[in-house]
């Protein structure tokens, strides 16, 4: 077999452990015209079932090679540095979809013939007392339909989801590292624009560009992850990545009735670019590219043997070059079409069914808290909306832990009294979010139908809990299906990534005629029932995910 790094081809060598000797694997050694040489011996049940303990020794999984490029050899400063800015990069756009709920107010009053000032002199005590928030909105004198409104939140999640599918694909064909700086550089453009706007139409065609691009950096964080971090520390990594990201929300989401009171809702976005430069400026200067081709072999945690092959140190010229290695846009495609492919298998279908209930859920709310806070008897001075973001910060900080470090402790403590780590451990972190984010949406409905009755409190906990679950199942998610297919990372995170935010589009786009019509409680039943149907399948995918596994391998896939 031909193994190829970086560099070029190198020879894979002898036997590796004490593993036993199952399958003949044929290597050939770098020199000027590949000769064909002796024959070595490897593992068959290794690559095969990829253990992670090995006789009670943790087997590192990928393995890396001994090559200083190889992203898994970054320094741990590096790693840190990198997914910081790129997690706080990707912030901007779950802050923008969470925030301008908050906002929806401002613009159905900036879009009318009223000034936005009325929002806070007129109505400073509040919405009329009894009155359904979002249909009092309609009423205001030259105001757009509220759907029309609400599309300046719903349609760049759909965005997001379209772009997703063709532009990670891309990151496969070209590296992750230029499609990162592109996109990133388009989300800011969009961000400015909406600044500028004039209209409505302008306001919503510059969100969709601002989702296009800071979708796909949000929506690579994961898979750029699993580039450089091993198996056993993804969960902690990648929770903490969607958990920190709080930080950027809270800050921005605080900050934003000020700067609509005291300068502009322009402000917001002004504010969103500049901070996107400052760590998109962070990200190309501290994560390389981190695209590298392994061996099935080295994805169970067996080295290539490379002891006799001489590597060039690690520059910071050569990091922060945009392109790295041949372009193979053929590449790109099939995973595309591996991602069609994928889409129905059992594990991806459902943890992609369960992410688009999760993320519609909670959208949902987001954009109907800040109407129902500014209602009587509530009655929410607007300066004081950012502290509703308050139960999200939370929740994202317990969510990290518990989804992350404890999350990682759990499934490898599974993988050392079975041999291996089975990716279903990973379903078992599942049931607290799911249960969460279910409550969460049953208090919410509750809360927002009877507001007379029940404290606001409880409406903000029941969006702290769906934040928790959202973001609980969208970490562990990701964890999940990249321990299924892990030669498939790309496909599967796009599923994940595409489809949920499609899905989610569809689920959130009448989320204000819903209430109109049917009230808060029975809207946000339906969304309950979604989470509560979908958690049924839990044991089935727990019970019958190995055999699933073994029944579309998938072995075929992701070798172009």
């Amino acid at each position: 077999m031909v193994i190829e790094s970086a560099t070029g081809f190198f020879h894979a060598g002898k036997e590796v452990g004490d593993y036993g000797a199952h399958q003949h694997e044929y290597a050939m050694e770098r020199t000027p015209t590949l000769q064909p040489i002796e024959t070595f011996q490897t593992t068959y049940e290794q690559p095969m079932e990829g253990k992670l303990y090995q006789n009670g020794v943790l087997v590192l999984q990928p393995a890396a090679s001994r090559d200083p490029k190889d992203p898994m050899n970054l320094p741990l400063s590096r790693k840190l540095g990198g997914v910081i800015c790129l997690s706080f990069f990707g912030a901007l756009a779950a802050s923008a979809e969470i925030i301008l709920g908050a906002l929806l107010p401002v613009f159905a009053l900036n879009y009318s013939t009223l000034p936005v000032s009325v929002l806070w002199t007129t109505f400073a005590d509040g919405f009329p007392e009894g009155s359904i928030s979002l249909s009092f909105l309609q009423i205001v004198p030259g105001c757009p339909p509220i759907v029309e409104i609400f599309l300046l939140a719903a349609l760049p999640v759909l965005m997001i989801g379209l772009s997703n599918l063709f532009l990670v694909p891309f990151a496969i064909a070209i590296g992750r590292r230029p499609v990162l700086l592109v996109t990133g550089c388009i989300a800011i453009a969009g961000a400015v624009w909406a600044g500028k706007s004039e209209s409505l139409g302008s306001h919503l065609a510059a969100r969709c560009v601002q989702a296009l691009g800071a979708g796909t950096v949000e929506s690579l964080i994961p898979f750029i992850i699993q580039d450089m971090i091993h198996v056993h520390e993804r969960n902690t990594w990648i929770s903490a990545a969607f958990a920190c990201q709080g930080v950027i929300i809270i800050a921005i989401g605080f900050s934003a009735p000020y700067m609509v009171v005291n300068l502009s809702w322009r402000w917001i976005y002004y504010v969103t670019a500049i901070g996107g430069g400052f760590f998109l400026t962070g990200t190309f200067f501290f994560l390389p590219e981190t695209r590298w081709n392994r061996t099935r072999s080295e994805m169970n945690g067996i080295p290539r043997d490379d002891a006799g092959v001489e590597y060039t140190p690690r520059t910071w010229l050569y990091d922060l070059m945009p392109f790295h290695g041949p372009v193979n846009m053929t590449k790109g495609l099939f995973a595309l079409l591996d991602t069609l492919r994928t889409f129905f298998y059992p594990q991806i279908l459902f943890i992609t069914l369960l992410n688009s209930a999760m993320i519609s859920t909670a959208f949902s709310a987001s954009y109907t808290t800040a109407p129902a806070l500014l209602t009587k008897p509530w009655s929410w001075r607007f300066q004081n909306l950012g502290l509703c973001l308050v139960p999200v910060l939370i929740s994202a900080i317990i969510c990290g832990a518990v989804t992350g470090a404890v999350a990682d402790k759990f499934a490898n403590w599974c993988a050392k009294k079975r041999g291996s780590r089975e990716p279903e451990n990973q379903l078992v972190n599942l049931i607290l979010p799911t249960i969460l984010g279910l409550c969460g949406a049953v208090m919410f409905g509750i809360a927002g139908n009877n507001p007379s009755k029940y404290h606001w409190i409880i409406l903000l906990v029941g969006l702290g809990f769906m934040a928790f679950g959202f973001l609980g199942a969208n970490s562990v998610g990701a964890v999940y299906v990249l321990e299924c297919y892990p030669h498939l990372a790309g496909p599967a995170l796009v599923n994940i990534a595409a489809f949920r935010c499609i899905f989610a589009f569809c689920l959130t786009f009448y989320v204000a005629d819903w209430i109109i019509a049917m009230g808060y409680l029975n809207t946000f039943l339906i969304y309950a029932g979604l989470i509560a149907g979908l958690s049924l399948a839990l044991p089935v995918v727990y019970i019958f995910g190995p055999a699933w596994r073994r029944r579309w391998p998938a072995t075929n896939l992701g070798r172009h």
